[in-house]
């Protein structure tokens, strides 16, 4: 009976990892079935034209007030393109190492057998493709196009070592063959993947190109950003004169090998609601927020956060997702429940320890400098579930958790947007749209849920005393803060209300109860609820810069129908992040949260911003 496409490719890359894996007596990787990428709608993406869309035209724009406007699914881009639609530059649903594996089995070349270690790890060549591509945005059959059209390295049935070593034609001039950081396979595709992610970056005001014979010529205005990453990766192996040549043998080699890549892609899936569940163990630091003003791994002067404020010493310039400060033996845990396409070390120059997870609905997400894989690539797994060990592999300054989400193959902000003016990223013809993701916490800066009751800093039912000062970061656009007193005398222990048993506390934050001291600064925070029931609590902490440390041991008194429970917080840990104070039973009239600024030192911040209580079942 003749196998399907979907079981054949998957057959064939099992027996070819396992015989790699054999050779290096390590672990046999089993393969499952690799979830496909579900046809869900239409996707806009932005498109260089005469004239720029406005933030009110874009998915997700934000109005003066910094609140999202809702999500409007707009028509595909009409094509096609002259030689390779925008789109497809950075995603191909589905996709992956068994697929790319099978394509190279049915190729007369020698590349499905080609392996290489990668940071002591063997690696088929499907896996070092997929590597690259993944981290770097990039469709691998543009990779596998670019082989074939520079160098027939697919057909060609037996290729010379040298032919494999110049296989995209990459050279550095004046120097020595031998010497030149370019040469080999490997080399030559990361060099190819660099120049790909350069011309996103680069596409608004592009440099003039670079050819083989060291003259230069300026990018025609009129290219799209796919002609523009073509000419850019092809330039340095070929001549001005020859450029458009090359750039048609791509095409006619990409739809030879995959179909016509000029007309929009149909059917891709839209922005998601929120899925993604904290992806470690508890709270960890932040270290560095995503770069809305060009994720692309380079300096353009700061760090542009999600709440549109350019702040350089938010670390760092041009990053691509977030860093956690989690350390060793702390596992990473899958966010949600998909397919692991990628475990192992990816060739990004660093031999960097990762695991990527497709969740089937046109996202992935990445994980980044872990010390050690403990899942294999086909491996359904499920949300909270390890798949590895946070360490500081490859490129790590110190161990943490690069955590990296991609929408459409392109870097996105799990947090969303929350500037008053158009997101940068949303805007940039090499973007895409940013939508709060996470699933256990409402956004700080869209609508609560149904049936919540939000006290914010300018509502009714907050009041406050003594000196509190104001950042225009936060939950609906700002917070405030005092500087902290240090700690109150003690008593013996009180007896106050612990929330309930059903609602987990992380060991970060504990029930005290401490002899009452006239503080300097209070906030109050009172909601009107609407009838007797049982609410969960939950104070945001902003993450913002004013000088002083975060507050350590900052308590928050909830006053419910069972009496007081005492929950204290290290404000420097859950920065960034809704704090979860437990769930309670409350009446009307009876429903309290009161924040002093007390610390277990003096002078740190101590953060008042809003407080939300969600109705629970």
């Amino acid at each position: 009976m003749e196998r399907t496409l979907d079981h054949s490719p998957r057959k064939r890359y099992h027996a070819r990892r396992r015989a790699v894996e054999a050779r290096r007596r390590s672990f046999a990787i089993l393969l499952s079935v690799v979830v496909g990428v579900p046809l869900l709608g239409w996707l806009l993406w932005p498109r260089p034209s005469a004239q720029q869309p406005l933030a009110a035209d874009l998915p997700q724009a934000v109005d003066q007030a910094g609140t999202p406007i809702a999500v409007v699914q707009a028509a595909p881009i009409h094509g096609p393109a002259r030689y390779f639609h925008d789109q497809r530059l950075t995603y191909e649903p589905g996709f992956y190492a068994p697929q790319i594996q099978a394509f190279l089995d049915s190729q007369p070349g020698t590349l499905a057998s080609f392996e290489a270690p990668v940071g002591g790890r063997d690696h088929t060549f499907a896996e070092i493709v997929l590597g690259q591509s993944l981290y770097y945005s990039v469709n691998p059959k543009v990779v596998l196009a670019l082989l074939e059209s520079q160098g027939q390295l697919l057909t060609r049935p037996k290729p010379s070592a040298e032919q494999l070593a110049w296989a995209m034609g990459y050279r550095t001039p004046d120097t020595k063959p031998n010497e030149d950081k370019l040469r080999g396979l490997q080399a030559q595709i990361r060099y190819a993947v660099r120049q790909l992610l350069y011309a996103r970056r680069d596409y608004a005001d592009p440099p003039s190109l670079t050819f083989a014979d060291k003259k230069t010529a300026p990018a025609d205005p009129g290219w799209e950003l796919g002609e523009y990453a073509l000419a850019r990766a092809l330039a340095p192996a070929t001549t001005s004169a020859k450029l458009a040549e090359r750039m048609q043998a791509f095409e006619s080699t990409y739809t030879a090998l995959f179909g016509d890549p000029r007309p929009a892609p149909e059917g891709w899936p839209g922005p998601a609601e929120p899925f993604l569940a904290w992806p470690l163990q508890g709270p960890e630091r932040v270290t560095s927020f995503f770069d809305h003003d060009g994720p692309f791994l380079s300096t353009n002067g700061g760090t542009f956060s999600y709440w549109g404020e350019n702040e350089p010493t938010l670390s760092y310039d041009g990053h691509d997702g977030w860093d956690y400060a989690a350390r060793p033996p702390d596992p990473a845990l899958a966010a949600a429940d998909g397919t692991v396409v990628f475990a192992g070390n990816a060739d990004d120059n660093c031999a960097t320890t990762a695991a990527v997870i497709d969740h089937g609905n046109g996202y992935r997400t990445l994980y980044w400098h872990l010390s050690e894989v403990d899942v294999a690539i086909g491996q359904a797994v499920k949300a909270g579930q390890p798949i590895g060990v946070i360490g500081a592999s490859g490129c790590a300054q110190g161990p943490h958790l690069h955590f990296g989400v991609q929408y459409l193959g392109r870097n996105t902000d799990p947090y969303g947007y929350c500037g008053k003016l158009a997101d940068p990223w949303s805007i940039n013809v090499g973007g895409i749209l940013s939508t709060w993701l996470w699933k256990d916490f409402p956004s700080p800066c869209g609508p609560p849920p149904a049936g919540a009751l939000v006290v914010d800093t300018d509502s009714a039912g907050f009041a406050k005393s003594g000196a509190w000062a104001s950042v225009p970061i936060g939950y609906g656009g700002s917070a405030l803060y005092a500087r902290s007193l240090g700690p109150p005398p003690t008593s013996p222990a009180l007896p106050s209300a612990a929330p309930e048993a059903t609602q987990a506390i992380t060991a970060t934050r504990v029930l005290t109860a401490t002899a009452t001291a006239l503080p300097s600064a209070t906030a109050s925070y009172r909601p009107e609820i609407p009838a007797a029931g049982r609410y969960r609590v939950l104070a945001y902490i902003p993450y913002a810069l004013n000088g002083l440390d975060d507050g350590v041991g900052v308590t928050y008194r909830i006053r419910s129908s069972a009496g007081e429970a005492q929950v204290a917080v290290d404000m420097g840990l859950e920065a960034n992040a809704w704090v979860d104070l437990g769930t309670y039973a409350f009446a009307p009239g009876a429903a309290e949260v009161v924040l002093e600024n007390r610390s277990a030192a003096g002078g740190q911040s101590v953060w008042a911003d809003a407080v939300i209580w969600l109705p629970q079942p």
